[in-house]
């Protein structure tokens, strides 16, 4: 049975600081929406998506191949990402893979590949995630698209957050 993610112990401040970088503010915005097309397009995904994770909500603010909107972060695999933040998470095939076990995006068939590397502020808090997914199964996710992803990431960090606009 699928076990959502354990809140990392600096929840309060992370959840906090993601309301705090002013991503909020940007949802559906051209240069997000930008990136997640291009890191689609580079990782051969069927979704792309940046992800802001604030106390039991996941918002995707910004996504290709998908739409947006507010999810219960209990069935978010993006809570693994936040939760152990030093890690690109990957997920090569869901159905099979006991952890995510009655997951309903997994049941439902909308995941069975997900990858995700935390999207951190400059004080160095995961307060969301850039993901990618599909439908169907990897055999394999190399370092180096691990590696990719996880500087994409770290650009959005960097470039994209925007504090004080909120």
């Amino acid at each position: 049975m699928f076990t959502p993610a354990p809140l990392p112990l600096n929840e309060r401040q992370r959840s906090d600081a993601a309301r705090a970088s002013g991503l909020m503010n940007r949802i559906a915005d051209p240069d997000l929406t930008q990136i997640t097309n291009h890191v689609r397009h580079v990782m051969d995904a069927r979704w792309c998506g940046i992800t802001l994770i604030l106390h039991e909500t996941m918002y995707v603010i910004a996504s290709s191949g998908g739409l947006l909107g507010m999810y219960r972060r209990s069935t978010s695999l993006c809570s693994y990402v936040v939760g152990d933040p030093d890690h690109v998470f990957v997920v090569l095939d869901a159905p099979n893979d006991e952890r995510f076990a009655g997951n309903p995006w997994v049941d439902n068939g909308q995941v069975n590949f997900f990858a995700g590397a935390a999207i951190r502020d400059r004080a160095g808090y995961a307060i969301g995630v850039l993901c990618v997914s599909d439908n169907i199964p990897r055999a394999v996710f190399t370092d180096e698209e691990a590696m990719l992803l996880r500087d994409f990431a770290h650009d959005i960090g960097t470039t994209q957050i925007r504090p004080g606009s909120i």
